[in-house]
Parts: C-alpha cells; sequence; structure tokens
C-alpha cells in the first residue's frame, strides 16, 4: 500500500487530524489538541502525516520540544507523540516508514539532541523497528496515606514513622500549599542552573496542555522553605486532588540541588491527610534516582509501567540518554 509522508504545521491540518483520531475511538483528542498543539507549535513542535493513495489521512505523529537543562547545559529533547494509523495501514512498514521520516526529519534540522518516547502497546513494535533503544521504565507509584478504618489508619501512620526513621530526621522547615489559580508557578519553572538532573523546563503553558482545566479547584502546589524564609522556598510539588475515591496525583517536583524528597514528605503527607486523601501516585522512570527517592520514601511501584525509549542525535543527547539515572521526570513529560 502506498503512503506520502509529509512534514506540516499541525494546526493548520487541525479538522483532519483530530477527524483521524475521532473515527477510531480517541474522543478526548480535539480537546487535547485544541489545549496542546497551537502552543507547542509555536515553540517548534511538528507533525507528520500519512496519505494514502486517494490523499486521505491515514497516519499522524508529533515531534513536541521539550527543554531541559542537564549538568548546566541546555538541551532540547523530542517527545513523540500521539501516533496513529488506521486499521488498514497497521502492517509493520508504514508505522515504520512514519517513525524513520520523523528521525530523518529531525536528524536534519539539528534543533533536538535526543527523541524519546513512552509508547503504547500498539506502537512498541514500530518503535523497535527504528534505532530507539530502551533506557528505562516508566513507572507508577502509590503512597497509602490514610485510611477511614481506624485500625489501618493507624498502621498507616506506623509505617510512615517507619519510614522517617530509616531516612534519617528529616531537616527542619515550613511547608505551605497554595492554590494552583494563585500561585506563581513560573517561579520553578527554570531548572537550577547547577543541577546534575536531566530537570524539564515547566511553564504555565505545559500545565495546561497536560493537566484538563488547570488550574482547577483540586490543584495545588506545595512549598517548603528549608528553614529558610516562607518568600524563597527550596521546593515545591504540584497535586491534582484528591478526587471523590481519595486518590490524588503528585504531576511535578520542582527543587533546589540537594533537596532530597525525604525533607518534605512528612509535611506533605500532613496536607494529604487534611485534605481528606487517601492515596498519592506519581510516575517517573524507575531506574532514576527519583524512583529510587519514592521508594524508600514508602511509595510502592504498581504494575503499572510503560518502556522509555530514546534516541540521541547529537553528543550532548547521547550522553543524556546514558545517564538516565539522573532524568528527574513525571507524566508531565511524557505522552502518557
Amino acid at each position: 500500500m502506498t503512503v506520502t509522508i509529509e512534514a506540516v504545521h499541525g494546526p493548520e491540518y487541525a479538522r483532519e487530524i483530530k477527524d483521524l483520531f475521532l473515527a477510531h475511538d480517541r474522543p478526548e483528542f480535539p480537546d487535547f489538541f485544541d489545549r496542546t498543539y497551537p502552543p507547542a507549535f509555536a515553540n517548534g513542535a511538528t507533525s507528520w502525516l500519512g496519505r494514502d493513495a486517494d490523499g486521505r489521512l491515514v497516519m499522524h505523529i508529533a515531534c513536541l520540544p521539550r527543554r531541559y537543562r542537564f549538568a548546566g547545559s541546555e538541551v532540547v529533547a523530542g517527545l513523540l507523540a500521539n501516533l496513529i494509523v488506521a486499521p488498514a495501514y497497521r502492517s509493520f512498514f508504514p508505522g515504520l516508514a512514519l517513525v524513520n521520516r520523523l528521525v530523518r526529519d529531525s536528524q536534519a534540522r539539528g534543533l533536538i539532541d535526543f527523541l524519546y518516547a513512552d509508547p503504547n502497546e500498539g506502537s512498541r513494535t514500530l518503535v523497535r523497528g527504528t534505532r530507539f533503544v530502551r533506557v528505562g521504565t516508566l513507572r507508577r507509584y502509590v503512597l497509602p496515606v490514610r485510611d477511614r478504618r481506624r485500625y489501618v489508619d493507624l498502621g498507616l501512620r506506623l509505617f510512615h514513622g517507619l519510614v522517617r526513621a530509616a531516612n534519617g530526621a528529616p531537616r527542619r522547615g515550613k511547608v505551605v500549599s497554595h492554590p494552583a489559580a494563585g500561585f506563581a508557578a513560573d517561579t520553578f519553572g527554570v531548572p537550577p542552573e547547577r543541577s546534575p538532573r536531566l530537570a524539564p523546563y515547566h511553564d504555565r503553558a505545559l500545565y495546561l496542555s497536560r493537566l484538563k482545566d488547570y488550574p482547577a479547584e483540586q490543584d495545588w502546589w506545595l512549598t517548603w522553605d528549608g528553614n529558610g524564609t516562607a518568600r524563597s522556598p527550596r521546593a515545591a510539588v504540584l497535586v491534582r486532588g484528591p478526587d471523590a475515591s481519595g486518590l490524588a496525583a503528585l504531576h511535578a517536583l520542582r527543587g533546589a540541588p540537594g533537596v532530597a524528597l525525604a525533607s518534605f514528605l512528612p509535611g506533605l503527607i500532613a496536607e494529604l491527610r487534611r485534605r481528606g486523601c487517601e492515596r498519592l501516585q506519581v510516575t517517573t522512570v524507575a531506574e532514576s534516582a527519583l524512583g529510587r527517592a519514592l521508594r524508600r520514601g514508602g511509595f510502592v511501584p504498581r504494575n503499572d509501567t510503560a518502556p522509555l525509549v530514546a534516541l540521541p542525535l547529537t553528543p550532548l543527547g547521547e550522553e543524556c540518554v546514558r545517564s538516565v539515572k539522573d532524568w528527574e521526570i513525571t507524566d508531565l513529560d511524557c505522552d502518557r
């Protein structure tokens, strides 16, 4: 089957792309497109379209630029997103041609240091047929926070106390919660200059695109001052929830170098309990330092996983791909 592939400015083909997703049981996509694509394409994103012999759109994939800082260097990564292939073209080669075209064009432009993706089951075969290599595993972690049954809740309090003891006495400092609607999140948008981590830049456009209706009533930030002053907090986390089931989600962790999760986790747990949260979930790279810190903090690894694959395009990108232990990302920085 003949497929013609072209690189385009996605928003100019909004109706066609949305219709392709709607035709394949993705009713949530048009709203996501409207939130995400205009700012992403204003910052250099690209869509690749595959058309059949009659000119009908049958394939789509996008590459969304993501800015990072790594060991003092500025890094541009390309997140592969929104891959969809019509059923008649889901044999191996049409989709492979689409991904390979994205890779060739990205290399030719010379603007991206590495490409990465967290492919779902349907697209993993395609990625395996390219030069992408698996560098890690995205895993969901869940922290039990409280329970309505008194005896179980008492056990959880004991569990949290044992975790604190195992991590050593937390550093002093004050935690303060802030409604997201009134919080200056841009203060934590830029990674620290001297951080050894692969830390992403965050801005309001990212929060708006990845969290529907942000800042919603259930969105809030918690800051930790590190025994300094409330005007100059050293760490902040973005939480959504809890929902009616008692589940909250931690979507962003922003902190100065040397700030450990254990430093402010007791204060975060206390605030979550006050809000009626029973479980807190977060997704990150299992092999990373953050993944290890979550496990030490009492977060339980769940079976909800996805492979993390990457392809370096520059020497700096190759260094980043080799250092997955230093990646400090959450679901906000992925295509989950």
